[in-house]
């Protein structure tokens, strides 16, 4: 990584590196860093064509140069520019460190939290409450100072019945409940 060669662009947004690596796992890095580098974890969907993709949220992890995680599931801030971001070659010490597994529950929650918060995804949540009380509801047992990791897994706070709950054909979130605890013992 000594090389400035790596700071040459190929003129490819990270949407764009993304498609051609087949999806996660490269690794990237910024000509405005210093002594760091990241690998891409995720990407939200691509909903529009190339080259932007609809601006999807992007997730990465990044470390030192000499492999020290610095931050975990960071945004990937500007991923649409070509001019700053580079795709580089795994670093010589990533098959030496714990990657983070692409399978790991953090990634879809951090993910959603970044798309409500950038206003992603809107037109799916206004319908998602429109059909709310259409869908099955599992009740929720979310003590108030843990209601954030609610949100994340995607718990809705039901007002009439004071109560979060889930969508009970949402099975990926009620693992990630039962996992935290927030299954109530008759669920």
């Amino acid at each position: 990584m000594g090389s400035d060669d790596w700071q040459k662009s190929t003129g490819q947004n990270v949407y764009e590196m993304f498609v051609e690596n087949g999806g996660p796992g490269f690794w990237i890095r910024r000509i405005t860093w210093g002594g760091t580098c990241a690998r891409v974890i995720r990407l939200g969907e691509m909903t529009k064509p190339a080259p932007y993709f609809g601006s999807p949220s992007a997730l990465m992890d990044v470390y030192s140069l000499d492999g020290a995680l610095k931050e975990g599931l960071a945004q990937v801030r500007v991923p649409g520019t070509f001019k700053t971001w580079r795709k580089i070659e795994a670093p010589p010490w990533a098959a030496r460190v714990n990657l983070r597994p692409f399978d790991d529950p953090h990634i879809d929650a951090t993910l959603a939290a970044l798309d409500r918060k950038r206003g992603k995804g809107k037109r799916e949540a206004a319908e998602d409450i429109a059909n709310a009380d259409q869908v099955a509801r599992i009740r929720l047992k979310v003590p108030f100072e843990r209601k954030e990791e609610a949100k994340r897994i995607g718990a809705r706070w039901w007002p009439e019945e004071k109560t979060w709950w889930l969508p009970q054909d949402n099975g990926a979130a009620l693992s990630q409940a039962r996992a935290l605890g927030f299954l109530t013992e008759n669920e």
